[in-house]
């Protein structure tokens, strides 16, 4: 027998307080000498036998109950005790290549028949997989599976088989398992792997249930000014015709009329004028083939560009270096300007990152505005100068200790890198030392608690030190980039320092437009159409033109991307230890028998 959680054991130690409990009993109570029999010869009083047994019951009783209580919690299994019966796992192909006709009911009748296949006392699960595999019916009787079998259909994901096989490892943990796999085999499938790991306990069986030879599929589509452009691929050993349509609020606006020679892809030019906003479908009929890639949705709405806000003091060359900078550097960003006194928070909005170089005139509102989108991810460079106020940094984001920064005169002190692995500086490579070569007559001393430090100025004071705010991040350089405190901007190394600084507080925000129905962004759905996400993005999600491939492989193909490993690692044997106690449960007869050892307790010691 072993133990799940064999610490628990140490609690039969407890089991010496009853023992001592009962040695104590023992003690003969002191004499009292009584003057009516001092002439009486001593004899001492014998204990009844009985009353002996009762308190050897007693502490039997006791004993046993706080044994069984350590042994409970420490969840006792036998290593070597036969499963009750054995599993057969039943993997189905639920991509929508499988939704051809006749395909999915062949892969139906494919896996009853495995059901039906199974022995007597066989437990039997489930599994439906596309691009993700999700056990629809946990090891039980043919029963639960075949009513799981039935719920399914195919869905508008691709395949994955890498998944599936590691999905059925995790379900059979330790345990010898013969893994059942139904599907067409399409080839594209492994989705580049090499080679998939499956443990020595599993056997897999795949069961081919045949795939179409025909399918056409819209694979892409571009939009201009004028006309649509539709890619249309033919999977099939003869020509393709039919009409391309486009589709807008679920009304066709426009149509033409295509031809495809076997085996190729063909561009479809379909004149229509798309409206700038919204969203439009490209469709085709292809009764033959499969379903999920007929039509296929695009997004009209302009992708929505991060931006970067650069905060100045509303003087005619505050900003201006480190806004050109960043407009040249930062390509993926819009960089835009603007005065501290006239900043609102509403204009705080889908920004990745804020550069502050004044605090001047700054309303309240603002200063919490700033300070909620950094904490809610967003990130904050500020450059030490004399418009950005130490206690307006404080007092915006409730430091304590108060942050202080004073303002100090240097006989040129030069910019000195301390981590070198830091993000900021290891982006230069060994171009960092460029950096040394600016020339600082001001700075900032600033406080470093709370603060961790990246790099220091030559006298040793911090040159630039980072903090986390939530979930956001502030870096702070303790000299302005304006050229009044030193003459960095016409150096090399500015333009560099200045991005790479902004991309490293920056959030990462995703804007793009076009998903696949596997990655699916949050408030879509996993299958195709057009969505308003949870940031307020109009996306589409379409599905993946892999999928349209007819190219599939043969059984032995399949088996030999797969290879055998041992099933026992350290983590193996601890989940097929839990699996053993969890079918034994011998902790509940404990915990049984430690109630009825109490209550036999209670009755042998009353009076």
């Amino acid at each position: 027998m072993r133990f799940l959680y064999p610490a628990f054991l140490a609690g039969a130690a407890v089991i010496a307080v009853p023992i001592v409990l009962h040695l104590l009993r023992r003690d003969i109570a002191p004499e009292v000498p009584f003057s009516a029999v001092r002439l009486l010869r001593r004899s001492p009083i014998a204990r009844s036998r009985r009353r002996r047994l009762r308190d050897l019951v007693l502490l039997a009783a006791r004993v046993m109950a706080v044994l069984l209580v350590a042994g409970a919690f420490a969840r006792p299994y036998f290593a070597k005790a036969s499963v009750a019966a054995s599993l057969r796992i039943i993997a189905i192909d639920r991509s929508f290549s499988m939704s051809a006709p006749g395909t999915f009911a062949r892969a139906r009748a494919l896996a009853s028949a495995a059901i039906d296949e199974a022995a007597a006392g066989e437990r039997l699960a489930v599994i439906a997989f596309d691009d993700r595999a999700e056990a629809v019916s946990e090891p039980g009787g043919a029963g639960a599976a075949r009513a799981a079998l039935d719920t399914l259909k195919p869905s508008d994901g691709g395949t994955r088989y890498a998944g599936v096989l590691a999905k059925a490892a995790e379900i059979a943990g330790g345990d010898a398992t013969r893994v059942v796999i139904v599907s067409d085999l399409q080839a594209d499938g492994w989705g580049g792997e090499v080679h998939a790991a499956v443990p020595a306990n599993l056997t897999v069986d795949v069961r081919d249930a045949g795939a179409p030879t025909v399918n056409a599929a819209v694979t892409a589509v571009r939009v201009s000014a004028d006309r649509v452009t539709a890619t249309i691929r033919n999977e099939g050993k003869l020509p393709w015709k039919g009409d391309v349509r486009v589709e807008r609020d679920g009304r066709v606006v426009a149509t033409a009329s295509a031809v495809v020679v076997p085996s190729s892809s063909a561009d479809m030019a379909i004149n229509y004028r798309s409206p700038s906003s919204g969203s439009i479908a490209v469709a085709i009929d292809d009764p033959a083939g499969f379903n999920g890639d007929n039509r296929r949705f695009v997004t009209l709405d302009p992708t929505v560009r991060s931006s970067v806000l650069v905060v100045t003091s509303g003087a005619a060359d505050s900003g201006y270096y480190a806004s050109r900078a960043l407009a040249a550097a930062l390509q993926e960003s819009e960089v835009r300007t603007l005065s501290a006194a006239a900043l609102k928070p509403d204009q705080l909005g889908r920004l990745s990152a804020v550069v502050l170089l004044s605090t001047r005139g700054m309303e309240r509102r603002s200063r919490d505005a700033i300070a909620a989108f950094v904490r809610a991810g967003g990130g904050l460079f500020v450059a030490g100068s004399a418009e950005v106020e130490p206690v307006v940094l404080t007092t915006t984001f409730g430091w304590k200790p108060a942050f202080t920064a004073e303002e100090q005169a240097a006989d040129t002190v030069a910019f000195s890198a301390t981590d070198l692995r830091h993000p900021i500086l290891r982006a230069f490579g060994p171009l960092t030392a460029n950096l040394g070569q600016v020339r600082f007559n001001r700075t900032w001393r600033v406080s470093d608690a709370g603060w961790q430090l990246a790099a220091r100025f030559s006298n040793g004071t911090a040159a630039l030190v980072e903090r986390r705010e939530g979930a956001g991040r502030i870096v702070l350089f303790a000299s302005d980039l304006d050229r009044r405190w030193n003459d960095f901007p016409v150096n090399p190394s500015y333009v560099p320092f200045v991005a790479e600084s902004v991309r490293y507080v920056s959030v990462s925000r995703d804007t793009r437009r076009d998903y696949v129905v596997g990655s699916a962004p949050a408030g879509a759905q996993r299958q195709p159409g057009v969505y308003q996400t949870t940031d307020k993005r109009l996306v589409a999600v379409n599905a993946d033109s892999r999928e349209s491939s007819t190219a599939v492989m043969s059984v032995a193909q399949f088996m030999s991307m797969i290879d055998v490993v041992p099933p026992a690692t350290a983590a193996g044997q601890d989940l097929r230890a839990r699996q053993l106690e969890a079918r034994q449960s011998y902790w509940q007869y404990g915990l049984v028998l430690m109630l009825a050892a109490l209550v036999a307790e209670s009755f042998v010691g009353r009076p």
